[in-house]
């Protein structure tokens, strides 16, 4: 297995971070001799998607118990949001996949911050995951995302990992969604570190407004990342049911590694 530059080389293992929303977290996979990571959030990237999230995969949960239906609703997108981001949430997932286990993961109420110059908030994300078929057995990880005084994401920090930064100041989410609704939201460039001087690669993100239930639709954030040479290293899709009323649920959290790997890794709300 090679090691792209985005990755560490430690010990003949291969180290990737990606992101989820809030958090990120490294794990090593028996038989791949190598890899990966977990998660930032949205922490929407679970707050941050809401944005911002890693790498991470195709398919993934979604939808309801009564099967996908084409709601004609709006759904207030932007202020369901900022209510996530500033008031945070935990939550608990089954992971299926190359590995099998659980995980908790944790985006804190946002608190006024700096970031690169620019006054607004930060919310720190935690992740936990215990696994019982993949080396090691226990992760914990944490990150911080930085966000403008509108909740407008800027940028996320994972110590010793990363440093994401937009390319551009992304727009504020729409007030208003329906589904089929898509968009491609923004480019983050990523850092082995705040100093911005080696570049690892590329994050884009986008999102899809999928039919769930007549009262309720799923954001499907979908995050890309990509090496210094432009290949796919991987795709996360990190869905979230939204309500009429804005309020936001996550229901999973689906990556699959390209390239370098072919893991893949489902984690669904427990």
């Amino acid at each position: 297995m090679r090691c792209d530059r985005s990755c560490r080389n430690r010990e003949n293992h291969c180290y990737c971070t990606l992101h989820f929303g809030l958090l990120s977290s490294l794990v090593t996979f028996k038989g791949n001799r190598m890899f990966t990571q977990l998660l930032r959030t949205v922490a929407v990237y679970t707050t941050s998607f809401i944005l911002v999230a890693c790498g991470g995969g195709g398919g993934g949960g979604g939808g309801s118990n009564s099967g996908p239906m084409p709601s004609t609703s709006s759904f207030p997108l932007r202020a369901g949001y900022t209510a996530l981001v500033s008031a945070g949430e935990t939550n608990n997932f089954a992971i299926s996949g190359t590995c099998a286990g659980t995980a908790t993961i944790t985006d804190a109420a946002a608190t006024p911050s700096i970031f690169e110059g620019i006054a607004g908030f930060a919310s720190t994300g935690t992740a936990t995951f215990s696994l019982t078929n993949c080396t090691p057995a226990s992760i914990a990880t944490s990150s911080t995302t930085y966000y403008d005084a509108n909740y407008i994401p800027l940028g996320v920090s994972t110590p010793g990992e990363e440093y994401a930064k937009f390319e551009t100041v992304p727009p504020p989410f729409p007030t208003s969604i329906m589904v089929g609704d898509t968009a491609i939201y923004g480019t983050l460039i990523l850092y082995t570190d705040s100093s911005k001087a080696v570049t690892t690669g590329t994050r884009l993100l986008s999102y899809v407004v999928e039919a769930d239930t007549v009262d309720t639709a799923i954001i499907n954030l979908i995050s890309k990342r990509y090496d210094n040479a432009a290949q796919l290293l991987g795709t996360q899709q990190t869905r979230y049911r939204i309500a009429t009323n804005g309020a936001l649920t996550i229901v999973s959290i689906d990556i699959q590694f390209s390239t370098t790997s072919s893991t893949h890794l489902v984690l669904t709300k427990s």
